[in-house]
């Protein structure tokens, strides 16, 4: 009676696959989790490479980043931000002869990256060129700024991101408190007019940046500049009042950026040099890089696997295609892995930069994937649709993909994983369950 059954569920099975063979694309997507009676195969050749990065536009992302860091395989990082300043209401009035006591630039702590036992020479400087709402600022892009910083000492700042910080009586969730000469406090105060008039054609804004670091790795900042705990305060009295305060901050409708620069000369990795820089394809094999902020992507190509099932006349159904990343420096301290990573689809005839059609954009999360493993060291992609679609010739769609770092303008953590050498157990592979009629 069950091999009865057996039997003519396979036959009901494979009558209904024949009856689908002109809609093929998404046979078997749904069947994720009971693949018995299908076929696997992860020996699908795969060509892989690191490169620098292109341009990605970091305006007024969701945070922005300031620091810098010192890693012996990427070499050395800096970001800085530009921001307009608002003012923090409708109009100041600072009240008669107001005197500066101290005005500090206050930057809310919402992540970090690196080492916090590290002290960052950060340093802020005032905009002498406008910033632009109708353009589009990227990673490399540069904005004129007079050279003199405005800190109070220069000295370094370290991190403390789990630190509540006490400002009088009051107790503020962590934040970089960085001290501004007096003289920037008080020309403030003196060009009240100017501020409610409008504040931008006085103070076009600032730039944040960083110069050096002592510590092991140094730090990058993460912080979100409209924040209620960013901003310039002004602690100042006048002839009536002691003890006064203003903050200026920066509002969703400011313009701000984040610059990153990367000295990859520095670099200590002969492999990275090689691969990345001069260009060494064949490196792929061994080891392969991404890291955020603009800086390296890895690509990689499935040069065979459009015709990898012609012997069956693309009479395929692909149950499950994934894509396997394995960290192969898991154990760093400071310079952690991403927490997700993306991939970007290619255009066939025109190149374009597009979501593929397994990505969470159109299926979700949980299906599309992407995220740190912890325990295997690991990150999975299913990207079964767009297999199927490469194998069946559906759809504009290039054999070649990118490999980066998810929100890579306000996430600069890179990774370091295996190549493609088929000889490795932990290799940059392609993991395929299908079935044939």
């Amino acid at each position: 009676m069950k091999k009865t059954i057996y039997c003519t569920l396979v036959l009901l099975t494979c009558i209904f696959l024949t009856s689908c063979k002109n809609d093929q694309t998404d046979i078997g997507i749904d069947l994720l989790d009971n693949l018995m009676g299908t076929d696997f195969t992860d020996t699908i050749t795969l060509k892989s490479f690191s490169v620098l990065e292109d341009t990605i536009n970091t305006t007024n992302a969701s945070a922005n980043i300031v620091g810098h860091i010192s890693d012996p395989i990427f070499g050395n990082s800096d970001a800085g931000i530009y921001t307009q300043i608002s003012l923090g209401g409708a109009a100041v009035n600072f009240g008669n002869h107001p005197i500066i006591d101290s005005a500090v630039l206050t930057l809310q702590v919402s992540s970090y990256y690196g080492d916090t036992n590290s002290a960052v020479g950060i340093r802020v400087y005032q905009l002498t060129e406008d910033l632009n709402s109708e353009e589009r600022y990227y990673q490399t892009s540069t904005v004129s700024y007079n050279p003199t910083p405005l800190n109070y000492s220069q000295t370094g700042y370290t991190l403390k991101p789990n630190t509540s910080v006490v400002v009088d009586t009051g107790v503020y969730s962590a934040h970089m408190r960085i001290r501004l000469t007096q003289q920037f406090g008080q020309d403030l105060l003196n060009h009240q007019d100017d501020l409610n008039n409008n504040i931008k054609n006085y103070l076009k804004g600032l730039y944040i940046g960083a110069v050096s670091h002592t510590g092991s790795r140094g730090y990058m900042l993460i912080t979100s500049m409209t924040s209620a705990l960013t901003g310039i305060t002004l602690y100042y009295h006048n002839d009536s009042t002691q003890n006064m305060r203003y903050t200026l901050s920066c509002s969703d409708k400011d313009v701000r950026f984040t610059h990153f620069n990367h000295d990859y000369q520095a670099s200590t990795s002969a492999d990275f040099v090689q691969e990345v820089l001069q260009h060494n394809t064949n490196l792929g094999k061994n080891v392969l890089f991404v890291q955020g902020g603009g800086g390296v992507k890895t690509r990689i190509r499935f040069p065979y696997l459009e015709h990898a099932f012609d012997q069956y006349n693309k009479r395929v159904v692909i149950h499950r295609a994934e894509l396997v990343i394995t960290d192969v420096d898991p154990d760093e301290q400071y310079l952690t892995h991403p927490i997700n990573l993306t991939i970007q689809g290619i255009g066939k005839t025109d190149s374009t930069v597009r979501f593929l059609p397994d990505d969470d954009y159109y299926t979700s999360s949980s299906y599309y994937g992407g995220t740190y493993d912890s325990k295997k060291h690991e990150y999975r992609f299913r990207i079964t649709r767009y297999v199927q679609q490469l194998i069946l010739e559906q759809n504009d769609w290039s054999d070649c993909i990118n490999l980066v770092v998810r929100g890579s303008g306000v996430r600069p953590h890179r990774l370091v994983f295996d190549g493609t050498d088929p000889a490795s157990p932990t290799r940059l592979r392609l993991e395929i369950a299908y079935s044939t009629y």
